[in-house]
């Protein structure tokens, strides 16, 4: 899990993310990995991704690898320079997408239909896959017609940088989806994916899993507009076109050791509850502006006790 974050001024674009690693072990038990993984790359001079989600993925017959080898070798045989930051966006989307997410939703079909053979199921039917959900329905073993979805462990992303218009753009993307949300320089704000809902809730004003509470639910279905109309006016005012890029930067962290604390002494919520201590580590921070291109504020290195070593594939 990851908090990815990027904010867009009038002056450029901040980018972070932070460097915690977790797994899910042989037992089902989520386990911190790592809190050294390198979530946040450099893509051209001009254009930089973050990721959070899926750690790791694999080409066919190939060991399991992290998903930053993959990018590293999207940023090589790819040609990048001159293109749009939308469309780098969408061309790593079919990248990544088209190495793992076939094979993935196969294997989730199968082993699908393995436990509903295994209950005593029958006739079952799989409908289009929606992007990372199989949706697929099943007479049981008592005659009564079941319909559910399965979802693959997928990647999400948020590939910023500066157009050739001196304009800053940043899209957020889910894969296979595509681009699900976008922000540039000129509108200002920010983006966020990953483990997003202790910030959705400080910025927001309510937790994303309101919609889950009884009353809430009854009014959507009343009157749907309104009241995410009404739920919108928690929102904290922030004036993101008047924000400097040191602002920004401080956004960022704060919202990232926020989301680290309060998983440090929280264990989710009555609503939704067992929480992941997914966000940890070191924040690595990434500035893109039209004058001076893609600049690291903040990188991990390799280190051991005084000495030091620049990750030089990731530079």
């Amino acid at each position: 899990m990851t908090l990815v974050i990027s904010t867009l001024t009038s002056s450029g674009i901040v980018l972070t993310a932070d460097s915690r690693q977790t797994y899910k072990n042989s037992v089902g038990a989520i386990r911190i990995g790592s809190d050294s993984a390198i979530k946040l790359f450099k893509l051209t001079d001009f254009a930089g991704v973050a990721i959070s989600g899926r750690a790791f993925i694999n080409e066919d017959g190939q060991p399991l690898k992290n998903v930053g080898y993959f990018i590293n070798k999207f940023k090589k045989t790819e040609k990048l320079e001159g293109i749009t930051v939308k469309e780098i966006a969408e061309k790593l989307n079919k990248y990544l997408s088209d190495i793992f997410v076939k094979r993935e939703i196969d294997a989730l079909k199968k082993q699908i239909e393995e436990l509903i053979n295994k209950a005593g199921g029958k006739d079952l039917k799989f409908s289009t896959s929606d992007n990372n959900l199989v949706p697929y329905s099943y007479i049981d073993k008592n005659g009564k017609s079941v319909s559910d979805a399965g979802s693959i462990e997928t990647i999400n992303m948020i590939v910023a940088g500066v157009d050739n218009d001196e304009i800053g753009r940043a899209y957020a993307v889910v894969l296979p989806q595509g681009i699900t949300n976008n922000a540039d320089t000129q509108q200002c704000g920010a983006l966020w994916v990953g483990q997003t809902d202790v910030l959705t809730r400080i910025i927001k004003g309510y937790a994303p899993e309101a919609g889950n509470l009884d009353f809430v639910k009854k009014a959507l279905t009343q009157d749907k507009p309104a009241t995410i109309n009404e739920l919108n006016k928690m929102e904290y005012v922030i004036n993101w076109g008047t924000i400097t890029l040191q602002d920004a930067i401080d956004f960022c962290v704060l919202m990232t050791r926020t989301t680290e604390n309060i998983q440090r002494f929280s264990d989710g919520t009555f609503l939704s509850p067992g929480g992941i201590t997914g966000v940890g580590g070191e924040v690595d921070i990434a500035i893109i502006t039209p004058e001076k291109g893609f600049a690291w504020l903040k990188k991990k290195k390799l280190n051991y006790e005084e000495a030091e070593l620049p990750i030089e594939q990731e530079s």
